[in-house]
């Protein structure tokens, strides 16, 4: 029985260390103004889809985003190249 919990528990870990760039973390402030931005201004699903593909490009490197990253997430590529060549520069990321 230990056996099948054990190998249970490592096929989950497994799953989960497999796609850890589809997790993000936000600080509250930010957090609070995508709300507001879903609730007000996104128009489509789509505009959400992007906004969700951006916040994980910008939080590939583990750390927490906050309203620095705000522009960028919004859709300003400038803004979003930028941060990743900092994260690249730094060798945070690849």
């Amino acid at each position: 029985m230990r056996k099948k919990s054990l190998m249970k528990r490592k096929t989950t870990l497994k799953k989960i260390n497999m796609n850890p760039q589809d997790t993000i973390t936000v600080d509250v402030p930010l957090f609070i103004r995508l709300l507001e931005y879903a609730r007000e201004d996104a128009q489509t699903d789509m505009d959400l889809h992007d906004l969700a593909d951006r916040a994980i490009k910008l939080g590939l490197d583990g750390k927490t985003l906050n309203m620095q990253h705000y522009n960028a997430l919004m859709g300003d590529e400038e803004a979003v190249n930028e941060i990743r060549n900092l994260q690249i520069r730094a060798g945070i990321i690849k």
